[in-house]
């Protein structure tokens, strides 16, 4: 047996000692040593066997198979992720995920490691997916007659069971794996869980590393095809931004440390349609330029690390020891380096909108981007409200205040990104955690701006950027809409929306808690200090405290939903300043018929596909795909079951 193969963990090393048995292959490390001696060895060009089931483990597997939800059921969310939520994250390759989709269920016998891990994942993005549902598009709380909760009750189990014995049988990492893992993580994210995602992507990041999804050079020493090769840096550019976002949000040290190595970037060229990916700047004949041109639909995900990247670089935390020179400069430096970059369809301010009818999920992608924009800029400036007071020479006290003024703006900005996003989300019900997280930390912010008597100083027009400045200043046009009264109008929507989500999202409903305690604090020492009346009034008259999960909220279903002027009473407020809030409407039918649903649903979203995108079939009623089909046919609403 070559030595590699014993040293790399692989079949032949399974007595080997834990400590020699999963080094990666690398091009520096000592197995980079062994592999260049073993490369003589005759036996070395041997291949390595995929691990198969011992027959115990293979009839367990079967007995446990035999209780996941049925094919028509997991068709209809499939079918779904790939139209309604993939958009996201874009974590699988939706062209090379279904032909081996199909592929899984004409099998007769599931005999590897890596059937079953594909089931696994299957499983848990189908689980993931309902986490959407119902919707506009689909108004019920059923599939094919089985509760929603129940099949995702089901599919949760199922994926533990044959987790366990797959992990039991060969405990080495895959991208397939890591998938698996991350959608898990995001689900517990969804569900309000912060530790639970926390620690699953712990998982994921230790199992892609395991894989070595971080190591170009593992991908051509096991031969990998371009398209796995390139899902591998997706996936890792996934999971690059998701660690950089919550160690920002819960203060700790990230699980990948330091920045995105150039040879983890994903290249979106090797994945594109070849109408794209071979014209180099030249529109074929007979095709329209907008196509041609489009941006890929991965572009929002490698912006987003790009985003993530360059805030480590800054090489500044949360800490104490604020110091206002240095925030400044980087705000100057990432309005330069990174807004004034920003693709045309992607631009803070007039971004070009061509793409936006035909790729209907680019402009809900946009205002994400948007949203984690505003909120990088919230934590560069957010230390400033934690700092000890002390004596300050004049020049730092103006610029000091501008700082506030540039809080608030940025603040103000994201929650009105928040709210264009919810609108285009037909201002639903949803767990969406980007949207329960911002409004949230945004308006604690406002809140404490709120209650500072000094609040908002004004500030001399030598510290606010003139138009020529930069070519995308992201705050310029809010620093000088920075008001008392503003910032209590969108303290008082945010807390609106947040009760509105409560009804659905455990993570809202403790937000909501959280941010009614701060403003009967700052309401009581508003008393104290005589502060201005309109304070006393946006603290001291909220609505009623929002329904507590579990109790008798109204359910939708078959055969019960909510009143439409009840429904119409709870979206409209939090989405009529924003773009598409004319087209918000309720979506819940008394009358439709659960099977009659799914079947229109499925049939339904071929035909807006069809009608989209052309004709063409890659296999059954899938048609082919191009940028319009990956963003998906239309926007979705969200309401889900507590």
């Amino acid at each position: 047996m070559p030595l590699a193969a014993v040293w790399s963990g692989g079949p032949g090393a399974r007595d080997t000692n834990d400590s020699f048995g999963y080094f990666q292959y690398s091009n520096s490390n000592t197995l980079a040593l062994i592999q260049k001696v073993d490369h003589h060895d005759p036996s070395s060009t041997a291949t390595t066997r995929e691990p198969t089931l011992s027959p115990e483990s293979t009839d367990d597997v079967h007995r446990i198979l035999e209780r996941i939800p049925d094919r028509q059921i997991l068709d209809f969310l499939v079918q779904y992720f790939r139209t309604e939520v993939n958009w996201m994250d874009h974590l699988v390759h939706i062209p090379s995920f279904y032909p081996q989709y199909q592929a899984w269920f004409a099998l007769e016998q599931i005999t590897t490691v890596a059937e079953v891990d594909f089931a696994i994942l299957v499983l848990r993005l189908c689980s993931y997916t309902l986490q959407f549902l119902p919707s506009p598009f689909y108004t019920l709380d059923k599939i094919r007659g089985v509760l929603l909760a129940e099949i995702r009750t089901c599919c949760d189990e199922t994926a533990d069971s044959l987790e366990s014995i797959s992990t039991q049988t060969d405990s080495r990492g895959s991208l397939v794996r890591t998938q698996s893992l991350a959608f898990y993580a995001l689900q517990c994210q969804m569900e309000g869980k912060t530790r639970g995602f926390w620690e699953a992507l712990s998982r994921a990041i230790r199992v892609g590393q395991d894989a070595g999804i971080h190591c170009d050079a593992v991908s051509h020493h096991k031969g990998i095809d371009r398209v796995e090769r390139e899902m591998r840096r997706r996936t890792y550019c996934n999971l690059f931004v998701w660690d950089s976002l919550l160690s920002r949000q819960l203060d700790r040290i990230p699980f990948i440390p330091g920045r995105m190595e150039d040879a983890n970037w994903p290249d979106i060229r090797l994945l594109q349609p070849p109408h794209q990916r071979d014209t180099e700047g030249e529109i074929p004949s007979g095709m329209e330029p907008t196509i041609a041109e489009a941006p890929d639909p991965f572009t929002e995900r490698l912006l987003q690390a790009k985003l993530a990247d360059f805030w480590r670089g800054a090489g500044v935390g949360q800490r104490a020891d604020y110091d206002m020179s240095l925030r400044e400069d980087l705000y100057e430096v990432f309005s330069r380096e990174y807004i004034d970059r920003l693709p045309p369809p992607f631009a803070l301010h007039n971004p070009d909108e061509r793409w936006d009818d035909r790729f209907p999920k680019l402009r809900l992608q946009r205002k994400l981007l948007h949203m984690a924009i505003y909120d990088s800029i919230l934590w560069n400036f957010r230390p400033l409200l934690l700092r000890k007071p002390s004596p300050l020479p004049a020049y730092k006290s103006v610029m000091l205040s501008c700082q506030k003024r540039k809080l608030a703006a940025a603040a103000l900005c994201a929650l009105e990104a928040v709210t264009q996003l919810h609108a285009l989300l037909h201002g639903c019900h949803t767990r969406l955690a980007s949207i329960v997280v911002t409004t949230f930390e945004s308006a604690v912010v406002l809140v404490y701006l709120a209650a500072d008597q000094t609040f908002p100083e004004d500030c001399p027009p030598q510290h606010i950027s003139p138009p020529d400045a930069f070519k995308s200043d992201p705050l310029q046009e809010g620093i000088c809409k920075v008001s008392l009264t503003v910032t209590l109008q969108a303290i008082q929507g945010a807390l609106k929306r947040l009760k509105m989500l409560a009804e659905v999202s455990s993570m809202a409903d403790v937000a909501v808690t959280t941010l009614i305690r701060l403003m009967n604090k700052v309401a009581v020492l508003a008393t104290e200090q005589e502060a201005p009346e309109q304070i006393h009034h946006a603290f001291s008259n909220r609505a009623a405290r929002p329904m507590v999960l579990g109790t008798t909220r109204p359910h939708a279903s078959s055969t019960t939903s909510l009143p439409t002027s009840q429904m119409s009473s709870i979206s409209l407020p939090l989405a009529t300043s924003a773009p598409g809030a004319n087209n918000i409407n309720p979506w819940l039918s008394e009358t439709m018929s659960d099977m009659r649903s799914v079947d229109e649903y499925m049939s339904g979203m071929n035909e807006a596909i069809h009608a989209t995108s052309g004709s063409g079939d890659i296999s059954g009623t899938w048609p082919s795909f191009d940028p319009s089909q990956l963003y998906g046919p239309g926007v979705f609403g969200i309401l889900e079951e507590a």
